[in-house]
């Protein structure tokens, strides 16, 4: 194993439910026009897909006020989940003509506008190590869409670089499984998967030659 992080061992791909069947006819005839090498516009899309954003955990404290006007800090009670801020963000390789971001617009509104769809079910991010073999797994679940990042056209941009957009995405639930055995009948483990009220190990106070700290000093 590397002492230093390689970011770039992940496998994210949008799911293949993403694009309703109409849809998917629609933009193959758009994909046949601009000669693009795929089969599949989920493929195409999931292709210029960058970067993968996770915001940092966040776990609050809360005071209390004892003796002497001394404050005590104490964790908090909220469920474990939303410790998590609850979004994501997708970076993408934006391509000639902006194609993919409009495709990524006409299916986020078709996602909006269809009453029949409270949210997107999953996103999957596979994480892998220095071999390529899968590690662990990052379930989104219960996803929807938050925003889309702006483009900007001008006539005096002349040179031939990478651009790029992002689109933010707020979700329900997350879980980590690790992915450690090949044996497809034992489960994944989940990392929340965690037995409560287990007595702690025992206290550096509990040694026989150290003191207890006293409180009320």
């Amino acid at each position: 194993m590397r002492l230093s992080a390689q970011n770039n061992q992940f496998v994210f791909n949008l799911p293949k439910f993403f694009i309703e069947p109409w849809l998917n006819e629609q933009f193959e005839k758009l994909m046949i026009k601009n000669f693009i090498p795929y089969d599949d516009p989920i493929d195409y899309i999931s292709s210029t897909i960058k970067e993968c954003v996770i915001p940092s955990m966040n776990y609050e404290n809360q005071q209390q006020t004892i003796k002497y006007g001394k404050k005590i800090n104490w964790k908090d009670s909220k469920n474990v989940f939303d410790t998590f801020p609850g979004e994501i963000d997708l970076t993408f390789r934006a391509v000639d003509s902006y194609l993919n971001y409009w495709m990524l617009v006409q299916i986020m509104t078709e996602f909006y506008l269809n009453n029949l769809k409270h949210n997107i079910e999953h996103f999957n991010l596979n994480i892998l190590d220095k071999d390529g073999d899968l590690i662990y797994t990052i379930l989104f679940k219960e996803i929807f869409l938050k925003s889309i990042s702006e483009i900007r056209l001008g006539y005096q941009q002349y040179d031939i670089t990478e651009r790029t957009f992002t689109m933010s995405f707020k979700y329900n639930w997350i879980d980590i499984q690790w992915c450690l055995t090949e044996d497809k009948a034992i489960p994944t483990k989940s990392i929340f998967d965690i037995p409560i009220n287990v007595r702690p190990a025992p206290k550096l106070t509990d040694h026989p030659n150290i003191l207890p700290f006293d409180k009320n000093r």
